[in-house]
């Protein structure tokens, strides 16, 4: 991926409002780096080109919006990054009953309504037809995560740090909003809660999958917006999910980044980040009644995704299994020749797996390993990633 800092057309400030892109160039100093000013300015250009479409858009739809009532609470898609959520609510987004959020929404949130051919057609241009860290299949509708539109209309986005990781301490800290003020998660609710309001808008009231590992941390505040919030927590083994993750980091910021980085202290905040997620949502877990929440492993969903999509809609009382289980059988066909990514799991990883997260080995059952003396590699291949 070295060399990719020429990349002009994946940058997701594109999809800013101009207040926002001048909000968060104040929050960074207007600190970029000359090799990514081609970079930022074709996102300014994009974004200034729209301004006018977003003026539109506010002024038919800002009402309606605020108007809308959230009759059913979103159904959550929980767990680190790179433990599977992507391809469970690509799966699950089969079921028609059902509402998603989209690359359109999440990178063009404030055009999807009043102009959706002309959003849709800007995020074909702008997205790959592959994801860069796992060559995962994408396109404009397919799912993804909400957490982009939010570091699309404020500053509070975890995402802002993949941008300006030089800040990236930072934007952390909108993860849990637990080191942040009051003022700060008020603000970061109400911007929430009107996606949320807006994605129902255009689902005409339908049930809507939120897949956001950033909502980890947010069980508390999540409940207090939506009491009857449902929850599909994943978890996978740890030993993946370290090199898994600093894969996809790294590939996100060599086309995302408008600042250099160091690759140590990602490293670092990895495992800072994934202990700070599961100390707090362990906390906050209590919280959610049991009928609303299921636990699904990586391995045994990977292994057999229908058994667990079935059990998945079971366990949580959800409708439509059978009229769509064609279609969920269809789309797991068509992964079969998927090619996922070999990672090697060194004695390094190892130790600083066992330190920064034992507590994770032992609480959802994995076997703990241990570093070989003489320093041999040992290679673990991953299925399907996402």
């Amino acid at each position: 991926m070295k060399g990719k800092h020429w990349i002009v057309h994946e940058e997701p400030i594109a999809g800013f409002s101009m207040i926002n892109i001048i909000r968060v160039l104040i929050q960074n100093r207007f600190k970029i780096h000359p090799k990514y000013w081609l970079r930022f300015l074709y996102a300014f250009s994009i974004s200034m080109f729209t301004l006018p479409l977003r003026i539109i858009e506010k002024i038919l739809f800002t009402g309606k919006i605020k108007r809308t009532k959230i009759i059913n609470d979103p159904l959550f898609i929980i767990g680190h990054y790179r433990t599977g959520t992507t391809y469970l609510i690509t799966l699950i987004s089969n079921d028609k009953s059902k509402g998603y959020v989209s690359h359109v929404e999440a990178y063009a949130p404030h055009t999807f309504l009043a102009f959706p051919n002309f959003t849709k057609w800007i995020i074909d241009l702008s997205v790959p037809d592959q994801r860069p860290m796992d060559n995962v299949i994408i396109g404009s509708e397919k799912p993804t995560e909400e957490e982009y539109s939010i570091a699309a209309t404020d500053k509070y986005s975890f995402y802002n740090g993949l941008i300006f990781p030089r800040n990236f301490d930072q934007y952390s800290k909108y993860n849990s909003f637990e080191e942040c003020s009051f003022k700060d998660l008020q603000r970061w609710e109400k911007k929430y809660y009107y996606f949320v309001q807006k994605m129902t808008l255009k689902y005409s009231g339908k049930i809507l999958i939120l897949k956001n590992p950033a909502n980890t941390y947010r069980i508390r505040i999540i409940l207090k917006m939506f009491p009857n919030a449902k929850f599909i927590h994943i978890y996978r083994n740890p030993y993946d999910v370290f090199p898994s993750t600093l894969k996809f980091l790294r590939e996100l910021l060599e086309i995302y980044a408008l600042q250099k980085w160091d690759d140590n202290k990602m490293q670092e905040d990895i495992f800072r980040n994934f202990k700070e997620m599961y100390t707090i949502f362990h906390r906050d877990r209590h919280l959610i009644p049991e009928k609303n929440i299921v636990d699904i492993r990586y391995e045994n969903f990977i292994r057999n995704p229908m058994a667990t999509i079935e059990r998945i809609y079971r366990e949580l009382n959800l409708e439509n299994f059978e009229k769509y289980k064609d279609s969920f059988q269809k789309y797991v066909n068509s992964q079969a020749t998927y090619k996922a990514n070999i990672h090697i799991i060194t004695d390094d990883i190892i130790r600083r797996v066992n330190m920064h997260w034992g507590f994770y080995i032992e609480k959802y059952g994995y076997k703990k390993l241990e570093p070989k003396t003489e320093n041999k590699k040992s290679i673990t291949s991953e299925s399907v990633e996402y």
